[in-house]
């Protein structure tokens, strides 16, 4: 196993030239005092004669100062050379781990020290900048299979459920949850697969509505597949890999935070121990959400597939369009507050598991109280399935549409419409956005 992973490691890693030459056209930037730090470490990396744990005590400081460049400030702003550094210097941290593994190491210091390398890769995937040809991702991906080779991860209770094409008995209808509710909710449409010409021609109404039987083909969503997203899955594709996790019933919570964890630690603590009736057993709920997840672990995007859908502008077929996949992972009664995405239209794809989807659309938007606070102007105050109508008087006035998303259904999200998402079930969604042209943009309201 040394020699497998010593071989593929170096085979792939860049010569001290190459690093270097990573960040000479930015010296200026960085000044003289960083650039020749980075050097040094260069030159340290090369040599191979500090233990790992040495190694790392010597990276610290630049670690730490690139470390408050990308905190300084708003993240849109920092420049990309720095994010650039801190890819260079975590990987060269998670190379020298990897340099350092001897066949006198016991089996729990192997799995340390590639746990070690790992969690430098993913720091670097998530806080860094691509470089090498997207070197970080490919040898963590390399990494995460030894692990699960080397330390294979029990299966929890839940851990062998896939939820694709099963509806527990139990499962809420659209009844069940809405039968005492007062607000003015029309049932989301649902329509089988549509055409790309009658998906434009739908685009144009500007109205939400649920696609069916779109998704078949993917991997992800067939139960009989070895590649069918379920918890066990995740563990064995992902569970060793450090994600963004919130922490929180909802992120307009002031208790609201954000936590980086492995996968299998998000299920453990947050997904498994969430009884039927969806009470957490744990410290608090925990969200994988709006993550882009295929960016840094893009073998689970192999999984799923971009619909043609998001080649559809409203004026024309595009052969190219840019689009943005975020992957949303947890237990039960996860909540998405009511928010609009602004100007881009919106496919949420339901993997696995159930959601309930209240949406509501922008000329309803004086109804649904948005937030005084730039930050959160595109969030609503109001708590859709249990409004204070004594507060917010106005929003049983709105009209608007709801429904239930199954496994393997997707929910077309118009620009600038209003949507709460609550799961019903442990879930796996991925949602797609993409640019539509102004024409099919709806105004804001006056006033």
């Amino acid at each position: 196993m040394f020699k497998q992973i010593h071989s593929f490691a170096e085979n792939l890693a860049p010569t001290r030239d190459q690093l270097l030459a990573l960040l000479v056209t930015d010296r200026s930037k960085f000044g003289a005092s960083v650039f020749e730090d980075y050097e040094e470490l260069v030159d340290v990396y090369e040599t191979c004669l500090l233990s790992t744990q040495d190694f790392h005590r010597h990276s610290l400081f630049l670690l730490e100062y690139v470390w408050e460049k990308l905190h300084t400030g708003h993240w849109k702003n920092v420049a990309s050379c720095w994010r650039v550094l801190y890819a260079s210097v975590r990987l060269i941290r998670a190379l020298y781990a990897v340099y350092k593994l001897d066949s006198s190491f016991s089996h729990a210091n192997i799995i340390d020290h590639l746990k070690l390398a790992l969690e430098d890769l993913d720091y670097g995937l998530l806080m860094g900048y691509p470089i090498f040809d997207n070197l970080l991702s490919t040898l963590a991906s390399f990494l995460h299979n030894q692990l699960t080779c080397l330390e294979p991860v029990p299966k929890g209770p839940h851990d062998v459920i896939t939820f694709v094409g099963v509806s527990s008995p139990k499962a809420p209808t659209l009844n069940d949850i809405c039968s005492s509710t007062d607000m003015k909710l029309t049932p989301l449409e649902r329509i089988y697969r549509p055409s790309l010409e009658r998906f434009q021609e739908l685009m144009r109404f500007g109205r939400p509505f649920i696609l069916t039987g779109a998704m078949t083909h993917w991997p992800a969503c067939r139960f009989e597949s070895e590649r069918a997203w379920s918890v066990e899955y995740w563990r064995h594709k992902a569970g060793y890999r450090l994600v963004p996790i919130e922490l929180g019933s909802r992120y307009t919570d002031e208790s609201w935070g954000q936590e980086l964890m492995t996968v299998n630690r998000f299920i453990d603590e947050f997904v498994v121990p969430v009884d039927q009736n969806g009470l957490a057993n744990g410290p608090s709920i925990g969200y994988l959400a709006q993550h882009q997840l295929f960016l840094q672990i893009p073998e689970l995007g192999e999984d799923v597939y971009t619909p043609d859908y998001c080649l559809i502008n409203g004026e024309e077929f595009c052969e190219e369009s840019s689009v943005d996949s975020n992957v949303w992972f947890g237990p039960v009664n996860t909540v998405s507050p009511l928010h609009h995405d602004s100007d881009r239209a919106n496919l949420l794809t339901q993997i696995a598991g159930r959601k309930y989807i209240v949406l509501y659309p922008a000329s309803e938007t004086a109804s649904l109280y948005p937030h005084p606070e730039p930050m959160l102007c595109n969030t609503s105050q109001v708590d859709v399935e249990h409004p204070d109508y004594k507060e917010y008087p106005q929003f049983l006035m709105a009209n608007g549409f709801h429904g239930i998303l199954e496994s393997g259904e997707m929910v077309f999200i118009p620009p600038r419409c209003w949507h709460y998402i609550r799961s019903l079930s442990i879930s796996f969604s991925v949602n797609f956005w993409w640019n539509v042209a102004s024409n099919l943009i709806p105004p804001w309201p006056e006033g």
